[in-house]
């Protein structure tokens, strides 16, 4: 007997079957109260229920929404089967906002005896269970109400709503200000508050006039809040340089005759309520290598001092903008009753948990994003605290804490990096050194900014350290180490064993920009993997620790000296024009074949012999006598992991990498180690 209290409408959304079974006010709370049983990995309290696919099939027909979920097969008539269909809210949400919880749903056909049913109904000390694992189709779905209309009792109890499309409305930039104002006074533990009394860069931009706002000269003399942009140039674009900065601060900038992403930018700072933004083609002097120096140099700071960073994420260009482009709705299953704890009765719409079709309507994540894919903006996305993401899909809310779109919109993981807490409440002189836990964040945080940072492309090739600058300093901040060109001295040897994604071999880049030993050397993806653990080496040091490792005596070459050339000392963290690698260890003549590094055993042995694998640093014909250098490896047989290098010059008293190697994959013989003499070996 259907309550007289429940609109048809609701009703409607469903079969007689599914309203009486497990959108009963019994089902449906039992589903909202399911939880994993303690101890019993695989079962959770639920609710389940036997049908028939035809059934199913004839309330698919009659436009049950729920049967849909169901995906029914094709039945011929004499070979219906029993289906039995479990579902529970057992599980939280890995999407924001937090507190909501994923609806499970099974569909088990299983008539064997020997294949048990996913949720076969009993019931152990008064509690309904089921098992969540073995056989039948299991999916995940994410609820959501939706305003206006459709708004109902289910948005008290269910917090996730539906996206916002309109990004530049005004009720976009008031959700946007709460979101920034809720971080500001309830993330202090991973957040840090905007600082007051900031100095401003050289040059802001005054965005109280939206239609001609003026390029203001602080003189390094004013304090306050600012607003930084980062965007996809794209292409020219008006630059400020020597000879218009004087017009653009005296008369101002005809916003008419500048790209549609800068004046979106002007206009999103000033409907927050920021008076000055800071862009990098308008506030550095394009002209004069000596302002770009001084400018490339505080990077770190600028963006990091930032009140809050626009992120024009979906823009290709410049030109695109970011605030009128449309937006998706995301893509939904239906529309589905909701019974609320209170006895009301709602509505939800369900979003697949398993959409991997690809685009913003179906399931969002960063690498949509052309931000995503530019060099530069692996900084600008990292070291702000907090940043208003006009993405592809929606705008969304950033920070060192969590990436929320506005209005508490459903809103899948971020695939983003960010930096470990402490980057931003760095070590000071004298204070508490990184413990052994932090240590490895601090490494591993590292090692995955590479992995980002190149799986990026950079327009302008000498731009491949200085793009990075801002970030490596960040660390440096806290590592109170030497960096030299992208790889650090405490960790030197370790980070020596870099090699190119097997997947992404690209020419070796024609004008010298680093050391053939630094990944800022090639193109293309680059994976320094966290060999730590597996090597039995401190994290902070390129030392064995003194417990070793238990599968292995690690040996290794011994790092003399290396020394870095700055091309500008502006930028301490940035362009490099020489460098210099001094070891003291072994090295041997090899031959690669196909992918094989081989060398010639000596008397009384013959013939050559496979020693490892070569992962080529680029794509690249090789002259000349090649050489393996081994950096790491174990005297007992198990490991060795080193350089592949040929001769730099006609001297040939230095040497070029030109790969990695590591005989993990290949022959385990390290023999052809002993007998070799140590010797000083310089690799530039």
């Amino acid at each position: 007997m259907v309550s007289t209290d429940v609109s048809s409408d609701l009703q409607s959304l469903v079969c007689e079957a599914c309203w009486n079974t497990i959108f009963s006010t019994a089902g449906w709370q039992a589903v909202l109260a399911a939880k994993e049983v303690p101890g019993r990995s695989g079962f959770s309290k639920g609710f389940s229920y036997k049908t028939t696919w035809s059934a199913i099939q004839t309330s698919c027909a009659n436009g049950c929404n729920w049967c849909r979920l169901l995906k029914p097969p094709e039945v011929d008539s004499g070979q219906d089967g029993e289906v039995e269909v479990w579902a529970a809210c057992d599980e939280d949400s890995d999407h924001t906002p937090a507190g909501d919880k994923k609806l499970r749903l099974v569909v088990d056909s299983s008539r064997s005896a020997y294949r048990p049913f996913y949720a076969t109904s009993r019931t152990t000390a008064g509690a309904q269970i089921g098992t969540v694992s073995g056989y039948g189709s299991h999916q995940q779905f994410y609820m959501y109400t939706r305003p206006g209309k459709w708004h109902d009792d289910a948005a008290r109890f269910v917090a996730a709503r539906q996206r916002i499309t309109n990004v530049s409305s005004q009720e976009s930039y008031q959700l946007a200000l709460q979101c920034l104002d809720h971080c500001i006074h309830t993330h202090h533990a991973n957040c840090p508050p905007p600082q007051v009394d900031i100095v401003l860069p050289d040059r802001v931009i005054d965005c109280s006039d939206v239609k001609r706002p003026r390029i203001v000269l602080t003189g390094g003399a004013q304090r306050g809040f600012y607003v930084t942009l980062s965007y996809v140039w794209g292409g020219p674009q008006p630059l400020t340089t020597t000879e218009n900065i004087d017009d653009y601060v005296n008369s101002g900038l005809d916003m008419s005759k500048f790209p549609q992403t800068i004046q979106d930018a002007v206009v999103v700072t000033h409907n927050i309520g920021q008076r000055y933004l800071w862009i990098d083609a308008l506030c550095i002097l394009q002209d004069s290598s000596e302002d770009k120096q001084r400018q490339l140099g505080r990077m770190q700071y600028i963006y990091r001092n930032a009140y809050l960073c626009i992120n024009a994420a979906c823009a290709y260009s410049s030109r695109e903008g970011f605030l009128g482009r449309p937006r998706p709705q995301k893509h939904f299953e239906g529309r589905i009753p909701y019974r609320c704890p209170d006895g009301t009765v709602g509505s939800v719409w369900i979003a697949n948990g398993q959409d991997w079709v690809p685009g913003a309507a179906h399931s969002y994540g960063d690498e949509l994003d052309p931000v995503t894919y530019r060099g530069w903006c692996l900084q600008e996305k990292m070291l702000p605290a907090r940043s208003l993401v006009y993405a592809s899909d929606t705008l969304k809310f950033h920070c060192q804490t969590e990436t929320v779109n506005i209005g508490n919109a459903l809103c899948e993981p971020s695939t983003g990096l960010r930096l470990p807490n402490a980057i931003y409440q760095p070590v000071g002189p004298g204070g508490t050194p990184l413990s052994g836990p932090e240590q490895v964040t601090y490494r591993q945080a590292w090692l995955a900014v590479i992995f980002m940072y190149t799986l990026r492309e950079i327009s302008v090739p000498s731009d491949k350290l200085v793009a990075l600058a801002g970030v490596a300093e960040q660390f440096h901040l806290v590592y109170r180490d030497k960096y030299l060109a992208g790889l650090w001295q405490k960790t030197l040897l370790l980070d020596l064993l870099w090699s190119r994604s097997t997947t992404d071999k690209r020419p070796r880049p024609k004008r010298y920009r680093a050391p053939s030993w630094s990944w800022a050397s090639i193109d293309g993806l680059v994976s320094a993997v966290y060999l730590e653990g597996e090597l039995g080496i401190a994290p902070s040091s390129s030392q064995p620790s003194s417990s070793g490792s238990a599968r292995m005596q690690i040996r290794q070459v011994e790092i003399l000296d290396c020394q870095v050339t700055l091309s500008s000392k502006e930028v301490a963290f940035g362009e490099v024009n020489a460098g210099t690698l001094k070891l003291k260890g072994y090295k041997e003549k090899a031959v690669l074949d196909s992918g094989k590094v081989l060398i010639e055993l000596r008397p009384p042995l013959h013939g050559p012999v496979e020693i490892g694998l070569i992962i080529e640093d680029a794509d690249e014909e090789l002259r000349g006598q090649v050489f393996v250098i081994p950096l790491v490896w174990d005297p007992l047989g198990s490991y060795c992991i080193g350089l592949v290098a040929i001769y730099a010059g006609e001297e040939q008293s230095e040497y070029r990498r030109v790969g990695r190697f590591e005989n993990s994959t290949g022959s385990k013989d390290t023999e052809w180690l002993k007998g070799l003499t140590e010797q000083d070996i310089v690799l530039v």
